[in-house]
């Protein structure tokens, strides 16, 4: 039997956590790689500056990765135990606004 494919709050939240996901092991890789070869002039110093120089941009762009990427997994660890699917929409939307705020 063929499923039919959804396009509702589940698909949205899992490309949210995909999303977030692979930006945050970009962001590990610029992190890493910036401490190590901080002394070497390269290409991207001009955006690496940017990113890490300032303190309050790094951390900005963390917090605002780290926020939707741990509350879509509280969400995805409270299916696990079987919520239902208007319950997950619920939460869905209530740890957004929650994340928002």
């Amino acid at each position: 039997m063929e499923q039919e494919r959804g396009y509702g709050t589940g698909m949205w939240a899992w490309l949210l956590q995909r999303i977030t996901g692979f930006l945050l092991v970009i962001y590990l890789f610029i992190h890493v790689w910036w401490l190590h070869f901080s002394d070497i002039k390269t290409p991207f110093d001009f955006l690496l500056n940017i990113l890490f120089t300032s303190g309050r941009t790094a951390v900005l762009i963390l917090v605002v990765l780290i926020i939707p990427h741990a509350l879509n997994g509280f969400r995805v660890f409270a299916i696990d135990f079987g919520i239902s699917e208007k319950a997950q929409r619920i939460l869905f939307w209530t740890l957004t606004v929650f994340g928002i705020f």
